[in-house]
């Protein structure tokens, strides 16, 4: 049996007859005399020479390496490789005793890969094979040992588990386990074995050595000496920190009492390794070690710095100190010092001797001594064995001599070595044995040598047993009486065949690795499957995308996806998410990915495995299988892949198979005998909701183990950049050029053609950025675009045009190849009819009709599997029957791809494309948009009366968002469709069979933008439409049929419902709370069943959430926390104390005092044990709820501590406070951990996520930030809030956080992206708290107006469909002269242009270095100026948006900006304390307006130009001369408010100043700078707003309030009177214009937080009205007075809601 990690040797030149390897290298040993050396002879002759160490003798099989035959040729080749790639001398050496042929199959091993791997997979599978097996015999164990020096780690580390467990769950001792396990250790290199390893395999020894008792004497011996070979293999390995009380003292004692046995071997065997226990480090210090041996009298006489800074020289006189100062200690001193001694006098340092005697305080000498011995016998250095007996200081110690006599009866009984050598170990004992000048005598040593000569008489080799027999025989009448008496005591007695050494005997048994090569074969068919996989997509074009960490984030955050994906494959994580869009590139790149893996597939490697989702049939359960099984493996090769190898799998089209369950989960994957993978799946994003993390989560089957996140990885395919459009652009006009078919009469475009056309046409470089899309576009562009005739910067290209163009091309190129190519007779009889008829027609119908077919038959999965025998008579044969001529040439001709059985589009959205044209095809009707639909179609086709009504009352429609977009964007290319859609809803009121087709039709047009305010819909029928952020504002819809209608975020603004069916109709919000102050806080008890809220004048309030009804009001201050664990709440009192009572009755139980000053914030830990504090008196106290005691006191905060929160694991605690930092505590220790992050604004809150992964911050700095809650790293930044966020709150699933702030509006964000799911607005004041229910079902939002609402959280977290996000960064506003175009600067430093109406992005304007802040039209429209942070201003064309000049000289922020009406200057008012003139055209500088003594907030131009005002936050407002730029006069303020606007009346008579406190505008007489009265001005002054704008003809006046009411002022004889408030959110900026269109209507653009309205002045005599005309950017929900009388099936909680906001706005 291999006993050493020591290489293989082959066999000797003799090809039949396999012998036992010499000894290599050359040398030979002196041979013996017949007769035993008499003691004149010289021991050293015994070994003169050093040799090679013995090796397992085998025979090479006849066929060579790649046919082995035996686990001992497996072990070799292992060996083989080994020298390949360690030791090339070695393996040269091994092949220099090889013969020619078998050299040959040597160096056909080492060349050939995939024979390394094979030989690679062999052993790891014998490894398996043993682990499996039941019943592990020792022939099976020497089989597998074989294969041990040669395992990688993780397979050595699974074979050492292997043993562990079978030795500490045997019944019975197992001696061959035990060597098993000992020789296992002991061939592992230092990294395999870790410490726990060793602590758990002694622990086991130390419970069978304790049971002393049950042990028979040949356990016990096995015992001692597996533990003695053990601790040898912990020295070898320097195991460290060894706990001396848990670990070493207990084994100590047990070996202590051991080595007193009478039993000699045993008894020496517990020394030697009791001394192996003392040289192994332990985790006690050496003044740990002197304190517990001698108190502090060592301590006090020698300073331990001292000692351990003597050198060998200063020795001597360091040793005496050492030993004067050791004398008071008790007698282990004396043997550290002796053990110092003895290694001083072998030459050891003394850093060593002092390690090896103070600290352990008893190693010998003789223990290293020996370990050298074993490692000299181990590597064959018996020369140097030999001098190392006769010269060792400790050459005489009992225990040295014991453990030489061992090895040399190792020597002798060990059939691998040489017989010559084996008789030097006989003879070497028996030279020990009488000769007494090399040792003391010793009757210990005399039995033992003379029982290890008995063992070797006994063995069966004869001529090693004859020469022990004859020394025996010699050594009777050797020594004097006593020794003599010994022999015959011994000779007298029983042989005891004491075990020598841990090994098990040599095995020829080679079962595990007969049953490896019985397995099924698999590789060939592995091998067919990657050719077959590889010969696909042979010449496609491909780019590698870049991918990003998720949806928002930015883009220098891109990486290489197919980078990324071969670090995921290398790294611990199992399953890699892959998002996208839909035409992303998902398919592309898993194919590629496949492709990829292949191409660098090693036989016994990982198997790609790509699996096309929807071909699958319940893709839950077995999936590997059933692929497989498509693939042609057996039921047995696939049991043998499922147990034996490991795949990467590549699931492409989660979505489209319409799932919703963890497919990791179901298949149970890398669980205990399931398939072993890697999983790429990939999902378009719009098919996921919020919570979708859970669906791809690696799950443990245990349903109380926790999920591990960190296994998941997530990546977000990018849109492709304008370099990556170029590359893919290039390489298509390559294929095009070598395509052997082209379309006649089509143009053949260049590179550069695509690109300018790409680049020119407004948008569409943004619409291809999609990889899908831009495929579309290179193929449709020549059919849509006339490069010759039409002018590119005018065209606008919208994605269904570009399918349009697909879709001809694609035929096109297919008619021609039916025309190019020979066809058979039938084929071209066919194909002839199909022409004559229009074969571009039939080709979309064949296309429609099966897209049709898969939405009916096959619930919308894509992949239809076709057999004829099986589905001939189904549906399918209609489009998949091979014997019809017809059906085969569409189906070939269409963009359909084939996959054996399986047929599908050739991506998703054709699919949704085609079964749009289902509902409407511009084929059916004439060329003229505004034919009518019911007379004929395209070719003469006639089509059924009202045929589009029945199109339309498809139920499907408006669950596939695709399908909508598509619709959606039809409505505006054709008039003739739009007009069927509303022919549906008016149809609806009189036949009801039309309400399926008015649902859709109404779904469709609010999808496409249309708006509906004012519209008469009375009567219509239209349940289940989906309505949401529908503007159907003053919109009749009395009698109207609801059902079901999803409003959620809908305009519904005195919209007339009366009468309407209305059951089930989903408004996304519950009925608010309301209580008499702002609220504070709200939080729910644990159990959901309670929510408490408290408010700004001193009282809490607690509500059943079942009905949401008050149950309980008590007095408390707004600092609160709820109990996690009863019914129990903590709140704020006064004087800076707590309280702590009943939540629903508030009796105090106990009262927390300790605070200086007002508590701000109270925070219980999840266990409900303890209680957090924060106050203004900037420290924090932590409590024992129980007791009320403080447990300690925190104060490293400067300022107010604004919140606290407690880790979900009770031992940290977060603080946010008012001087800017964020702080982590311990809680135990009232340790200051570490400060996350550097904010450098106040912060108002904190949060740890459930799962205790994350936390979040933010306050002043208006971004959240996401932490690392472990490391305090940071993970990303939510960016959207644009004022002080004041709350933050996980939901109980951690993948969502809420935050609310001070502009009114709580938003919703997906934690692991960054994404802002949906914002929640309609509260009129800051939203200051904001909190999950435990259960996750509701969010519940507390105001300054008095309201906490409540909203349902699956729908919050839906986002509307039609909302626009990128609005949501919008600072500043103007619109153009025409009330078409609005002007926009945004947060990420650009000026944008869009649509009024549409909201459609026209063109981005880049140039400024930071945010801008205010954005102007000049008077001519001939200029936009902009002004930023940075104190830039920009003037840019109106036209084309070019940068014509940037204006410098102001150091800081623009807060605004005028022109003067005749545009030919430009003013700016800036946060430097100055203004600024400059001339228009040129950019000079006209004049310097200095003057102010704080930042300037706005200024103006008088209507006649010669005068500018400015206000200013010095509480004044200045009038300055024009032409000097002196100043003529100052309006002077209260003190203590800023001015913050200021602006003439069109007429120039009256100049308007606000403030930030006032209601209502002061007045000013401009020439005589007297202030007027407010009387005259305005008939009602108590409902005025913080921002202002006068119209163009000074007739109105708008003022938006704080709590985001807007009201509107019209001027009657001089006076102003109010004529309209309506409810519309905190207005950021008001715009007027007087339209110059058609119908010169009177605009006026309201601003707010991520959205813009836009409103028509509508004058009816005196009554005027506000008519919203359009909203850009996020929803809300607008009920205000609405009319819902009569109305049936409103629910009591939606009756509520309306009650509640349906209310004219006061």
């Amino acid at each position: 049996m291999l006993t050493t990690s020591k290489p293989l040797s082959s066999a000797p030149k003799v090809e039949d007859q396999p012998s036992k390897l010499p000894v290599s290298g050359g040398l030979e040993t002196k041979a013996l005399p017949s007769l035993p050396p008499t003691a004149s002879q010289v021991i050293s002759l015994y070994f003169s020479e050093n040799i090679a160490a013995p090796l397992l003798p085998f025979a090479l099989p006849q066929s060579g390496l790649s046919h082995l035959e035996t686990t001992t040729q497996l072990a070799y080749c292992n060996n083989l490789l080994r020298a390949h790639l360690t030791s090339p001398s070695f393996l040269a050496s091994i092949k220099a005793s090889l013969t020619t042929s078998q050299q040959a199959s040597v160096d056909a091993i080492l060349q050939d890969e995939e024979e390394q791997s094979r030989v690679r997979w062999l052993t790891t599978r014998v490894v398996e094979e043993f682990a499996a097996d039941a019943l592990k015999t020792s022939a099976k164990i020497s089989e597998v040992l074989l294969l041990g020096p040669y395992l990688d780690q993780e397979y050595h580390r699974k074979l050492l588990n292997v043993f562990i467990d079978e030795f500490k769950n045997a019944t019975l001792l197992d001696v061959d386990v035990l060597q098993g396990l000992v020789q296992l250790v002991k061939w592992a290199p230092s990294d395999y074995i870790l410490p726990d390893d060793f602590v758990k395999i002694l622990g086991i020894l130390r419970t069978h050595l304790q049971d002393i008792h049950k042990q028979a004497a040949k356990h016990l011996y096995h015992l001692t000496l597996a533990l003695a070979s053990l601790l040898d293999a912990m020295v070898e390995g320097k195991v460290k920190d060894l706990s001396r009380v848990v670990d070493q003292e207990p084994l100590a004692a047990l070996l202590g009492g051991l080595s007193s046995n009478s039993d000699l071997h045993l008894k020496h065997q517990a020394v030697y390794a009791l001394q192996g226990l003392l040289h192994i480090p332990n985790e006690e210090s050496r003044r740990q070690f002197v304190l517990r041996h001698a108190g502090n009298i060592a301590m006090g006489l020698i300073g331990v710095a001292s000692v351990c800074n003597l050198d060998v020289d200063g020795f001597s006189n360091g040793l005496g100190q050492l030993k004067d100062a050791a004398k008071s200690v008790f007698e282990v001193g004396s043997q550290v010092i002796g053990g110092a001694q003895a290694v001083y006098t072998s030459g050891q340092g003394l850093l060593d001797s002092l390690k090896g005697g103070a600290q352990s305080g008893g190693r010998k000498l003789w223990y290293p001594a020996l370990r050298e011995a074993q490692e000299h016998v181990r590597n064959g250095r018996l020369a140097d064995f030999n001098r190392l007996v006769l010269k060792a200081p400790c050459r005489r110690d009992v225990e040295f001599l014991w453990g030489v006599c061992q090895l040399l009866g190792e020597i002798a009984i060990d059939l691998l070595w040489d017989i010559v050598i084996r008789q030097h170990a006989v003879g070497f004992l028996g030279e020990l044995y009488r000769n007494d000048t090399i040792r003391d005598p010793d009757e210990d040593v005399d039995r033992w040598i003379l029982n290890i000569l008995r063992q070797v008489v006994a063995l069966p080799d004869a001529a090693v047993s004859e020469h022990a027999q004859s020394l025996l025989r010699c050594l009777e009448k050797e020594g004097n009486s006593n020794k003599q008496a010994v022999y015959r005591d011994v000779l007298a007695g029983p042989i005891n065949f004491y075990p020598l050494k841990v090994q098990l005997s040599s095995s020829s048994s080679s079962s595990l690795f007969e049953r490896v090569k019985a397995v099924p074969a698999v590789n060939h068919d592995i091998y067919v499957l990657k050719l077959q996989r590889l010969s696909e997509r042979v010449n496609a074009v491909y780019i590698s995308p870049q991918a990003k960490p998720t949806h928002k984030s930015d883009d220098n955050t891109l990486f290489p996806l197919m980078e990324k994906a071969q670090e995921f494959l290398a790294s611990h994580r199992t399953v890699l998410l892959l998002l996208g869009d839909s035409g992303a590139g998902k398919s592309t790149f898993n194919l590629q990915l496949e492709r990829t893996l292949w191409n660098s597939y090693k036989a016994y490697g990982r198997i790609p495995l790509y699996i096309n989702l929807p071909t699958i049939d319940d893709p839950a359960h077995d999936l590997i299988e059933k692929q497989l099984t498509y693939h042609n493996f057996s039921e047995d090769q696939i049991r043998e892949l499922k147990l034996h190898r490991e795949f990467v799998l590549i699931c492409d089209g989660y979505d489209e198979s319409q799932l919703k369950t963890n497919l990791y989960t179901t298949n149970q994957f890398n669980q205990p005998g399931q398939w072993k993978v890697k999983v790429v799946i990939s999902c378009r994003s719009q098919y996921l909701g919020a919570d979708y993390r859970s669906r791809f989560q690696p799950q443990s089957t245990d349903r109380y183990a926790r999920s591990t996140p960190d296994l998941l990885l997530e990546a977000v395919i990018a849109p492709f950049s304008r370099f990556q459009i170029e590359q893919y652009v290039e390489q298509y006009v390559k294929s095009q050029s070598a395509a052997p078919i082209t379309v006649q009469d089509r143009p053949a475009w260049t590179k550069e053609d695509y690109m300018e056309t790409l680049i020119t046409v407004p948008k569409l470089i943004e619409l291809v950025s999609n990889p899908f899309l831009l495929t579309l576009s290179l193929d449709a562009l020549p059919e849509v675009i006339d490069l010759k005739k039409e002018n590119l910067s005018t065209i606008r290209i919208t994605r269904v045009q570009l399918y349009d163009g697909f879709v001809k091309q694609w035929l096109g190129v297919n008619k021609a190849r039916l025309e190019s190519n020979p066809l058979t007779a039938a084929d071209q009889e066919a194909f002839d009819l199909l022409v004559e008829d229009d074969f571009f027609y039939h080709g979309v119908e064949f296309q429609k009709n099966l897209a049709a077919a898969i939405f009916k038959h096959q619930k919308k999965k894509p992949v239809v599997q076709y057999t004829h025998l099986r589905d001939v008579k189904t549906w399918k044969a209609e489009f998949f029957h091979s014997s019809d001529s017809q059906i085969k040439l569409l189906r070939e001709s269409s963009a359909i791809t084939r996959s054996g059985n399986f047929f599908r589009f050739i991506h998703k959205s054709l699919l949704e494309y085609f079964y749009s044209r289902v509902v409407y095809d511009p084929l059916d009707y004439d060329a003229d948009p505004n034919a009518d639909p019911d007379t004929y179609g395209d070719a003469g086709r006639p089509l059924p009366s009202n045929n589009y009504k029945d199109r339309l009352s498809r139920g499907d429609i408006i669950e596939e968002p695709s399908v909508m977009q598509f619709l959606a964007e039809r409505v505006d290319m054709n008039s003739l469709f739009k007009k069927q859609l509303f022919d549906a809803l008016e149809e609806s009121k009189t036949d009801v069979r039309a309400s399926q087709a008015a649902a859709n039709a109404f779904s469709i047009l609010v999808r496409a933008g249309v708006r509906f305010n004012g519209a008469n819909l009375r009567g219509i029928r239209a349940p289940r439409a989906d309505l949401r952020g529908a503007q159907l504002d003053s919109a009749n819809l009395q009698e109207a049929d609801l059902t079901g209608v999803n409003l959620s975020k809908a305009w519904l603004r005195r919209a007339n419902l009366s009468k309407a069916q209305v059951e089930g109709v989903q408004f996304g919000e519950l009925p608010y709370l309301k209580v008499a102050m702002q609220v504070s806080k709200c939080e729910f008890t644990s159990d959901g069943v309670l929510l408490a809220v408290s408010t700004e004048d001193d009282t809490i309030c607690v509500y059943a959430t079942s009905e949401w009804e008050q149950v309980a009001e008590y007095s408390g201050r707004s600092a609160m926390a709820v109990s996690p664990t009863a019914r129990e709440l903590a709140w704020g009192s006064f004087g800076g104390t707590v309280e702590v009572g009943d939540i629903l009755t508030g009796e105090s139980r106990t009262i927390l005092r300790g605070h200086a000053a007002v508590v701000k914030c109270i925070s219980y830990s999840r266990d409900g044990t303890l209680i957090a504090t924060g106050s203004e008196d900037t420290t924090i106290r932590i409590w024992s709820a129980e007791s009320g005691e403080t447990l300690c006191v925190l104060k490293e905060h400067q300022d107010v501590v604004h919140c606290v929160r407690f880790s979900p694991q009770g031992n940290q605690l977060l603080s946010a406070s008012q001087d800017t930092t964020v702080r982590s505590w311990n809680v135990k220790t009232g340790e200051h951990l570490r400060i996350i992050g550097n904010h450098d604004k106040p912060m108002f809150t904190v949060a740890y996520s459930p799962d205790g992964r994350q936390l979040a911050t933010s306050g002043d700095d208006t971004c959240i930030r996401i932490w690392d809650a472990d490391t305090g790293d940071w993970l990303r930044t939510l960016v959207g809030h644009i004022l002080t966020v004041f709350d933050l709150s996980y939901s109980p699933d951690s993948n969502q956080l809420a935050s609310c702030d001070r502009d009114s509006i709580v938003r919703l964000w997906n934690v692991h992206t960054g994404e802002c799911l949906n914002t929640l607005s309609g509260q009129r004041y800051l939203v200051s708290t904001v909190v999950y229910s435990p259960c996750g079902g509701f969010i519940a939002s507390g105001a300054w107006d008095g309201t906490v609402r409540l909203w349902k959280a699956g729908e919050a977290a839906m986002s509307d469909a039609i909302s626009d996000g990128q609005f949501d960064t919008a600072l500043c506003v103007d619109i153009s002269q025409d009330g078409k175009t609005i002007v926009t600067g945004h947060e990420d430093n650009t000026v944008q242009f869009r649509d009024i109406l549409t909201g459609e992005l026209k063109a981005i304007l880049k140039g400024h270095t930071a945010k801008p802040v205010d954005v102007l039209y000049s008077p001519c429209f001939k200029w936009i100026a902009s002004g930023d942070r940075d104190g830039a201003v920009r003037l840019w064309s109106a036209k084309t948006g070019e940068s014509l000049q940037v204006l410098e000289g102001h150091t800081r922020t623009i807060w605004a900006l005028a022109f003067s009406p005749d545009s030919a200057w430009i003013a700016s008012a800036s946060k430097d304390t100055t203004a600024r003139v400059w001339a228009t055209e040129t950019g000079e500088l006209k004049l310097l307006l200095d003057g102010h003594r704080d930042q300037v907030a706005d200024i103006t131009f008088s209507p006649a130009g010669d005068r500018i005002a400015t206000c200013s936050n010095d509480c004044t407002a200045r009038v300055w001369c024009f032409k000097t730029g002196t100043q003529l006069y100052s309006l002077q303020h209260n003190d203590d408010d800023i001015v913050t606007q200021v602006f003439y009346s069109p007429n120039g008579q009256d100049l308007f100043t606000v403030q930030y406190e006032e209601v209502i505008p002061c007045c000013w007489n401009p020439l005589t700078a007297e202030r007027i009265p407010i009387s005259p001005r305005f008939n009602q002054i108590g409902n005025g707003g913080i921002t202002w704008a006068m119209s163009p003809d000074g007739r109105f006046l708008a003022g938006g309030r704080r709590d985001g009411v807007m009201g509107l002022w019209v001027s009657w004889s001089g006076t102003f009177y109010e004529v309209l408030r309506t409810f519309v959110g905190l207005v950021l900026k008001f715009r007027w214009r007087q339209t110059t269109d058609d119908d010169g209507w009177l605009c006026l653009l309201t601003l707010f937080a991520g959205a813009l309205k836009s409103w028509k002045v509508v004058e009816r005599g005196r009554t005027i009205e506000l008519q919203l005309v359009s909203n850009v950017g996020a929803n809300v929900l607008s009920l205000e007075e609405i009319n819902l009388s009569d109305a049936v099936g409103l629910s009591p909680g939606n009756n509520g809601l309306v009650t509640q906001r349906g209310k004219a706005v006061s």
